[in-house]
């Protein structure tokens, strides 16, 4: 994922429904680096990239342990994109639960 650069001088975290889809289906994401590591796991599953060298080093990784990334990719997406756990976090922040 390439992220536009207000996203990236922001470190919003922005993680796009893409990403997410890409992930639930156990495969790897490599992402341009948008503040996502307060906010998810990185490293196993979901990579990051600064520039064009972290880029390469990142398909390289996957490439090299592509069952292991398939893995955790799928693993990050249950823990962190699961709609009830999403969902019941949700509402308990509105305090409605």
């Amino acid at each position: 994922m390439v992220a536009k650069g207000i996203y990236v001088q922001s470190h919003s975290g922005l993680i796009s429904d893409r990403c997410a889809c890409y992930l639930a289906s156990g495969r790897p994401v490599l992402a341009q680096d948008t503040g996502l590591a307060g906010l998810y796991p990185i490293g196993q599953g979901l990579l990051t990239f600064s520039d064009l060298e972290e880029a390469a080093a990142g398909v390289g990784e996957i490439s090299k342990n592509y069952l292991q990334h398939c893995r955790a990719a799928r693993a990050v997406a249950e823990q962190c994109f699961d709609s009830d756990k999403v969902l019941t976090r949700l509402l308990q922040d509105l305090e409605v639960v």
